[in-house]
């Protein structure tokens, strides 16, 4: 992993100019010097994670402040003074690091969007690098991402950020092997919905520590109701996709019911002429006054008092 500034320098020359470019050069400076020595838990020198943040606020095309700020938001855990950092880069990247340490997913949303970017981009490449965290560790951080973080994301429209947090933090949350069940029960719902709910029972059965099997038998007992709500706007769209060639003249539905009313009238004629008689004169006209309401409803055609209006 890239532990110098140099590819960084580089991708920022056609944005920054020769001032921004030497201030995020100082940055570097004294973030390598303060995290000499500090390791991640991967191994890695501790200077790769400022460097991938300030790399991601880059690609986001941020301004020189925050790529600034990325690379020294890590530097009060070292010891290295806010008032210090105030002194030496100004008050706009001081009050960006200060305000990125200050966030609180319990508390309100900061107003400046940098601070924001701060956090998503930190927590994205700790997120890329979470397997060497003990397990424990990465199940509350893949909680906190998915609660927090992933709707953040899509709050500022970056929905790449979001999809990959999100898909990252699935991938570090064991529902346990009776969730297994729940995906097979799964399978009645339309495909469309049926990736969002488990990826939301997921988290659930995550979540979960004790009753999980009470948890499964509860959910499992909600599938057929919810497949039926699930599926209902997809019915409605499939059976107007049959009717309409059905119904697209009033004459169509007729090749269909013309033989039967015969059949039906012969049979009635043959034991009572006035049954017969009765049939004719009532049940044609019901049905050609509903097949009327039918084209009306799937917009085939308009309601006789409208035209005449």
């Amino acid at each position: 992993m890239e532990t110098t500034i140099g590819p960084l320098l580089s991708r920022l020359e056609d944005r920054f100019g020769d001032g921004d470019l030497e201030l995020v050069d100082l940055a570097y400076q004294r973030a390598a010097k303060h995290h000499d020595g500090r390791l991640r838990h991967s191994g890695d020198p501790y200077i790769t994670h400022p460097i991938e943040v300030a790399s991601l606020a880059a690609t986001a095309k941020a301004d020189a402040a925050t790529v600034c700020a990325a690379l020294l938001h890590d530097l009060v855990a070292t010891g290295y003074d806010l008032h210090v950092l105030h002194a030496e880069f100004g008050a706009e990247i001081a009050g960006l690091v200060a305000s990125a340490m200050a966030v609180d997913p319990g508390r309100p949303m900061p107003c400046d969007r940098r601070v924001l970017l701060l956090k998503l981009f930190d927590r994205l490449h700790n997120m890329r690098t979470i397997e060497y965290l003990p397990r424990q560790k990465q199940r509350l951080k893949s909680l906190d991402t998915l609660g927090w973080f992933v709707p953040v994301a899509r709050r500022l429209g970056l929905e790449p950020i979001a999809v990959e947090l999100e898909c990252l933090a699935h991938e570090r949350l064991d529902p346990g092997p009776g969730f297994m069940t729940v995906r097979a029960a799964s399978m009645v719902f339309p495909p469309s919905a049926r990736s969002r709910y488990l990826r939301e029972w997921s988290v659930q059965f995550a979540e979960v520590d004790t009753r999980r099997g009470a948890y499964i038998l509860e959910t499992l007992r909600g599938v057929p109701g919810m497949a039926v709500l699930l599926w209902r706007p997809h019915a409605r769209v499939l059976i107007r996709k049959v009717l309409t060639p059905a119904f697209a003249t009033r004459g169509r539905p007729w090749l269909v019911l013309a033989p039967s009313l015969a059949w039906l009238t012969y049979q009635m004629g043959r034991s009572s002429l006035a049954d017969a008689f009765a049939f004719v004169l009532t049940i044609p006209p019901a049905l050609s006054t509903l097949i009327i309401r039918i084209r009306i409803h799937l917009g085939l055609e308009r309601k006789r008092d409208s035209e005449s209006g």
